[in-house]
């Protein structure tokens, strides 16, 4: 019988940030079998020499290594939007969709080996009231009630996407006036229904995540049992639903990037395209898209479907604020974007968000690799670079220490151990 040997890598001489929180390691030497780390070490001339015969070795003195990102909050309207995704090192996410059955077959497609995409974990499905966020144009789910009206249709609700695959469920809870003012609020789940939607979730052994903006609904999500909250918050939480958030823990992703893009959408797509690694021809956004982002048009849609952007900027003093707190009180942060106009490269955004809120550069990276496994409850799988872990891994040109946007300068990726081929991906673009 042909014996086929375990293909093993071993990649030598880079800076290697292992997603932990712990110092970057220098001349580090990660060795790779069947797709999963086998040991991080030190490149002696010693080490290299053990190496397991017929190990291919790649020289990256110079270079960096950090784990591939974990996107905490996605929306995907098509294949592409995955693509390009994995295209800026993200390689699993946290999907929210309306459709369970539909998810969990994405789910499976990302699965198949040699797939462009991310790892796909749904939050589905997406629970709402009629005529409320994303219950207006978004649709309905075949298999059960996205929209119940009672605490027993939530709960039969939550018990169906259980059995179509489900480990999680998003709820809306948001009038959205925060955003559509002096537009007439959304009507938005009642509380019971809310509660009993979060409560029979945790009964069937599955996450909850919610959608809560305002202070006073993340606080009774929070009550609720909520597992994560989907968004940064606007008001200033109390003590008390911070000590609970910690204590449980309920995982905070504060998707800053959506809120600054929403209070001043001009500004912040010209803060981004301002970067010439972002519009690099051939490995940056399409030149078609940048143009389409630079025109008053676009920037003029968004002020007309979110007019209440002076109202948020007032506000975002206190979602950084709350973000400091929150860190500080040891509750976890997991990075999420929820950014429909730059997937992918929406992640180095937020990153760069929270550094400029005071966030340390390899918190930063620790909140998208660590922390956001930890939410996913993938953490034994994935998020770091230790031993027994997938070998989901971003090989950099650059020190994302010294500037996190550096994270954009992208050699290679590897997604179980392979290589996705990003240059060669590259040129098609």
């Amino acid at each position: 019988m042909l014996r086929i040997l375990a293909a093993t890598i071993a990649l030598r001489g880079a800076t290697l940030i292992d997603g932990t929180g712990t110092p970057a390691r220098a001349n580090a030497l990660l060795l790779i079998r069947d797709g999963r780390v086998v040991s991080v070490g030190e490149a002696t001339p010693e080490a290299v020499a053990a190496l397991p015969a017929g190990a291919s070795v790649q020289d990256l003195s110079g270079e960096w290594i950090v784990p591939g990102f974990i996107d905490a909050h996605v929306h995907a309207e098509s294949d592409g939007d995955l693509e390009e995704m994995l295209h800026w090192g993200v390689t699993s996410v946290r999907l929210m969709a309306e459709d369970v059955a539909a998810a969990a077959k994405l789910a499976e497609r990302s699965r198949y080996p040699g797939s462009r995409f991310p790892e796909v974990y749904p939050a589905a499905p997406i629970f709402t009231v009629r005529g409320g966020w994303w219950g207006q144009d978004e649709p309905p789910d075949v298999n059960l009630n996205r929209f119940p009206a009672s605490e027993a249709e939530a709960r039969e609700s939550v018990r169906k996407a259980k059995e179509f695959g489900s480990a999680e469920i998003k709820l809306m809870l948001d009038d959205m006036t925060w955003c559509r003012g002096p537009k007439p609020p959304l009507p938005k789940l009642a509380g019971p229904v809310a509660k009993a939607l979060v409560s029979e979730a945790r009964k069937q052994g599955m996450r909850a995540i919610v959608h809560a903006v305002e202070g006073a609904d993340a606080k009774q999500a929070v009550a609720f049992g909520a597992t994560a909250l989907a968004h940064g918050v606007l008001d200033r939480l109390d003590s008390k639903t911070i000590a609970e958030m910690k204590h449980r823990p309920v995982f905070y992703v504060p998707t800053l990037d959506i809120f600054e893009f929403l209070a001043d959408t001009r500004s912040f797509v010209d803060g981004v395209l301002s970067d010439p690694v972002v519009t690099m021809r051939g490995t940056g956004i399409p030149p078609d898209r940048a143009r389409r982002y630079r025109s008053p048009e676009y920037a003029q849609n968004y002020r007309e479907r979110y007019p209440n952007f002076a109202e948020l900027q007032r506000r975002l003093p206190m979602l950084y604020g709350n973000l400091r707190r929150i860190r500080e009180s040891g509750v976890p942060v997991a990075l999420g974007t929820d950014m429909w106009a730059f997937p992918g490269l929406a992640v180095s955004i937020e990153m760069d968000l929270y550094v400029k809120g005071g966030i340390p550069p390899i918190e930063a990276i620790r909140a998208a690799t660590q922390t956001a496994a930890r939410s996913l409850g993938v953490e034994k799988d994935r998020g770091t670079l230790e031993p027994g872990k997938r070998a989901d891994l971003i090989v950099l040109d650059a020190d994302p220490l010294a500037d996190v946007k550096n994270v954009r300068k992208i050699r290679e990726i590897y997604k179980a151990g392979e290589p996705v081929g990003r240059a060669a991906a590259a040129a098609t673009r």
